[in-house]
């Protein structure tokens, strides 16, 4: 990992889970108005970010787990390569899903937000 930019990604990741327990609407604070997310669908700006994490967690998927595995910094951009744990509850509980993601982060009046991310 590249030690500069590496306190920033662990924030970014501490503010992600803690964020992902609280709902989508508090997902989608973490992501820039124009943003787009690549998953099982694409989701572009923040009302349809809501809409994709609100169907993820309503499946039963409502914690994560996000460990950085590469982060660097390229111009004004941090990149951050994760591998991450899903956590199921209701009719997924004690279920778990392991997979990997990607973040373009950007610094939006002081503040790391994403404005791309890709999940697998």
């Amino acid at each position: 990992m590249d030690n500069t930019v590496e306190p920033i990604a662990a924030d970014f990741i501490r503010r992600y889970e803690a964020a992902w327990a609280k709902g989508a609407e508090m997902v989608a604070e973490l992501y820039t108005n124009d943003s787009v997310l690549v998953g099982y669908r694409t989701a572009t700006g923040r009302g349809d970010i809501i809409k994709l994490v609100y169907g993820i967690i309503a499946q039963g998927w409502t914690g994560i787990e996000i460990r950085a595995v590469n982060t660097r910094k390229i111009g004004d951009v941090i990149l951050v390569v994760a591998e991450y744990t899903a956590l199921g509850s209701g009719a997924n509980a004690g279920k778990t899903l392991n997979a990997t993601s990607s973040y373009v982060l950007v610094c939006v009046d002081g503040v790391w937000l994403v404005t791309l991310h890709t999940a697998r």
